[in-house]
């Protein structure tokens, strides 16, 4: 008689949480009452909570997190037959996309996954309504570009949301710190104090940055160049530094007083990726500036965009087809073994060409 009793406690716990679970009231994700809640709600003993919570845990309705307490589990996590890769990126036309794209291919492909490709448009709640989407249609992992990966606590509701939910997801491109997410990216602080050491050896002790301001890689970058400045003994002074952001990239050209607030005063400028570099050579070319004879410009990426003009750019070369590659080779181990470790950090490296002037030589 009182195994009956106890019995049939539990399954009152177990019937009226499933039917929050159920009917949505409590959503995918959201984390459980602690035991200790319920033992207060319904009045019954730990053992009949607990009791309730492994059947709700047993049947799929739940899921326990070690050191977190339990969660509303999604019908669709764990699903054997969720063989597609969500790859959320931030413009078509990127330069790196296709290059991205090629190395994450190439691995999914070998393993039977297949990819879906979307974009944020560099827009966080764009961002949002991507990874919204993938957690409702139960992609077998994320691989994510973040937008405006410099302004983290965006999304970081929706980034946390995935972490309870266990769907893997890595980012390419920048780190969000304080997503839990591992990364698969280039070394930009390291490759930001390699361009500054270039120039700095070349001679040159007045040298601009111009970075993207909502892009963490472009703060790392900024980083490592004034680590550089630092170690050499250079004082950055006001003006060198210039911040912009993709959607006022070509307004940031047209301003007049870029070249007498920061250009006029520096020997070099070192800027955010290639395409920003041969902009300001050709605005300083519009001016009679010449390139690499009055001022030397370096880049960073070495894209295809570097071979452009009559002079070809040195930049800092980055590999994305192969952190495309490791990303879903990382991605799919995850898959496999949610601890593995999936973190990758690619080395940068320095192309010379034509656009930086050594001047401890004479032309």
């Amino acid at each position: 008689m009182k195994m009956k009793e106890t019995i049939s406690k539990y399954q009152i716990v177990y019937e009226e949480m499933k039917k929050e679970i159920v009917s949505g009231r409590m959503a995918q994700g959201e984390k459980m009452p602690s035991e200790l809640q319920l033992m207060e709600q319904y009045g019954f003993s730990r053992q009949t909570i607990r009791k309730a919570l492994e059947e709700l845990t047993k049947d799929g309705y739940v899921h326990k997190v070690q050191g977190s307490g339990s969660f509303v589990k999604s019908s669709r996590i764990g699903e054997k037959n969720s063989k597609t890769i969500m790859f959320i990126a931030l413009f078509a036309q990127h330069y790196f996309f296709s290059q991205y794209i090629a190395g994450v291919e190439s691995v999914l492909k070998e393993n039977d996954y297949a990819l879906n490709i979307t974009f944020s448009d560099n827009r966080p709640e764009d961002e949002a309504r991507c990874l919204e989407d993938a957690i409702e249609k139960g992609y077998a992992g994320i691989l994510l570009v973040p937008a405006r990966s410099a302004c983290i606590y965006a999304n970081l509701y929706l980034y946390k949301k995935i972490r309870q939910l266990r769907i893997p997801c890595i980012t390419l491109g920048g780190q969000l710190p304080y997503s839990g997410f591992p990364c698969v990216i280039m070394d930009d602080y390291e490759g930001g104090k390699m361009a500054a050491k270039y120039l700095i050896a070349k001679g040159h002790s007045r040298i601009a940055s111009i970075m993207n301001r909502t892009e963490c890689s472009g703060c790392m970058r900024y980083a490592g160049y004034q680590s550089a400045l630092m170690e050499a003994g250079i004082k950055e002074e006001p003006g060198w530094a210039q911040w912009y952001e993709y959607e006022t990239f070509q307004d940031f050209l047209e301003n007049e007083e870029l070249i007498g607030s920061c250009l006029s005063k520096v020997t070099a400028v070192f800027c955010f990726n290639d395409e920003m570099a041969l902009g300001i050579i050709e605005l300083l070319k519009k001016q009679g500036i010449r390139v690499p004879e009055d001022m030397s410009v370096m880049g960073y990426d070495d894209s295809y965009m570097c071979m452009f003009g009559e002079k070809k750019l040195t930049s800092i070369r980055q590999e994305p087809v192969e952190q495309g590659e490791r990303a879903a080779m990382n991605l799919l181990q995850l898959i496999k073994n949610p601890n593995s470790g999936a973190d990758a950090f690619f080395e940068p490296s320095l192309v010379e060409r034509e656009t930086v002037r050594d001047l401890q030589k004479s032309y």
